[in-house]
């Protein structure tokens, strides 16, 4: 591999989280399309949307295990919540990245790009006041959080992104902050 491919690619992944830390989305949200056209622009083989999904998979694995490293020994994590929505993200995800492999380069751009629409979405819709509520009080429609969960895990399973997060979903939609762990 060309050292100024993998420069490239560094400075993508760089630049992406960046903007995505300044943006508050997901990384993958901002990523996806910069892999798939940016390296066309330098001259490189551009990259399939496969390609960029499991990229994406990969990147979004270490940034989720530092997450939650950090989130814990903050005591930010609401485990019942965690329990809940992880098994069901966790399956839906399986489920889309397995069925990616059967859907085109335009279906899967189409899947990212609805993840995006929201994702910009959300970006612009108010955040709810945060609850002072201690997490083991906290209570949330299990159904419901489980449901959201699997749908978004199907998409994010798709494009490789945990990017419009099912958490921040459900948040903005119907949950109170505190069930996340949000604190002042």
């Amino acid at each position: 591999m060309d050292i100024y491919y993998v420069l490239l690619l560094f400075a993508i992944g760089f630049i992406g989280s960046f903007l995505s830390g300044m943006l508050g989305i997901g990384g993958a949200i901002v990523k996806y399309p910069m892999l798939l056209m940016i390296p066309p622009l330098f001259g490189f083989q551009a990259l399939t949307a496969h390609e960029v999904s499991g990229i994406s998979a990969f990147d979004v694995l270490f940034v989720s295990i530092v997450g939650v490293i950090g989130f814990r020994k903050g005591g930010y994590l609401n485990k019942s919540l965690i329990t809940i929505m992880g098994i069901s993200v966790l399956i839906g995800t399986f489920i889309g990245s397995f069925g990616s492999q059967q859907l085109t380069e335009v279906q899967i751009n189409i899947v990212y790009g609805i993840l995006a629409l929201l994702a910009v979405i959300m970006m612009f819709i108010p955040k709810k006041q945060i609850d002072d509520i201690p997490l083991d009080e906290v209570t949330f429609n299990k159904p419901l959080a489980a449901s959201f969960a699997f749908i978004v895990g199907i998409g994010s399973g798709i494009v490789g992104a945990g990017g419009v997060s099912s958490s921040d979903y459900c948040d903005y939609c119907w949950f109170n902050r505190s069930a996340y762990g949000y604190k002042d």
